[in-house]
């Protein structure tokens, strides 16, 4: 577990340096082309503030699920009214899953075979989280994209986080 602390480690020391790679990338990239008439500030302290809450995140710690899907509904939220698509919402959180999976290997701290099982071990981490972080992102997306049709949005979404505490909290 150590090594998967410093590479949660890195990832939060280097947020900053992560973040500005993030939105060129999501800014740039033809399948996130929507994300190009966004904010880089915004864009930018969003994915920060991802970055330095990862350890928090991935922990699994008692009590933050809820956190968690409150902020990736907010972020769902946020990119419907943006007029982003969707496929560019999820592939944007895919592109961040990723770039930091890259960053870790790419930092030659992983050099014998029990260091490659716990690069494993932390992409498994990190492709749960995500997993999480995209459903919940498109819950808030179709609270805005399917207003009409939901009357009430606490509820809903409440009532998403309680059927999904299994999926949520895993040992």
């Amino acid at each position: 577990m150590l090594l998967i602390n410093r590479f949660i480690g890195l990832i939060e020391d280097h947020a900053e340096s992560l973040s500005i790679k993030w939105v060129e990338e999501v800014r740039s990239n033809s399948l996130t082309g929507g994300y190009a008439k966004l904010s880089k500030k915004d864009l930018h302290d969003s994915v920060f503030g991802r970055f330095r809450k990862l350890g928090t995140w991935v922990a699994k710690q008692e009590n933050i699920d809820t956190e968690i899907a409150q902020n990736f509904c907010e972020i769902g939220e946020a990119r419907a009214q943006a007029g982003i698509r969707s496929s560019e919402m999820v592939y944007s959180l895919i592109l961040e899953r990723d770039m930091l999976f890259q960053y870790i290997k790419d930092q030659g701290i992983i050099t014998e075979g029990i260091d490659l099982n716990r690069a494993l071990q932390f992409g498994e981490q990190l492709n749960y989280f995500y997993d999480k972080a995209i459903y919940f992102a498109l819950v808030g997306y179709e609270r805005v994209a399917c207003s009409a049709e939901t009357t009430d949005g606490d509820s809903e979404f409440k009532k998403t986080v309680e059927g999904f505490k299994h999926w949520l909290i895993r040992e």
